[in-house]
């Protein structure tokens, strides 16, 4: 299931060579808040996987899969109530034809995921 432009939509986006900043909202109408959880809506940890896998292919115009996902962590929940807006931090090295990801979900300083991967 595709999540840019339903589920959040980028805002703003700061690039550089090895790293990039995206400002995203989040659609707190959307149906998967609804299940997850009623009245009390959590952003699903496979969601924000999900999101960074996107946000990088939006970066780079491109089409990559996910390889490997080698290390994540889910530190504070993200409630679209409170949060509406959240901040991917994206550091990224290509070798050997695949891209080296480590993305920092966060707002201000809060930090609600650390995950790294590596795309193909």
């Amino acid at each position: 299931m595709i999540l840019k432009d339903h589920f959040f939509t980028i805002e703003d986006k700061k690039i550089s060579d090895k790293n990039a900043e995206f400002r995203v909202k989040l659609n707190v109408e959307h149906f998967i808040y609804q299940s997850h959880f009623p009245n009390n809506p959590i952003t699903p940890g496979v969601c924000l996987i999900q999101m960074a896998m996107e946000i990088f292919n939006a970066f780079k115009s491109a089409k990559f899969r996910m390889k490997t996902l080698k290390n994540v962590k889910f530190t504070a929940p993200i409630s679209p109530l409170e949060f509406t807006k959240i901040d991917f931090l994206l550091e990224f090295i290509e070798h050997e034809n695949l891209w080296h990801i480590k993305t920092t979900i966060k707002e201000k300083e809060t930090v609600f995921a650390k995950i790294s991967m590596i795309m193909a």
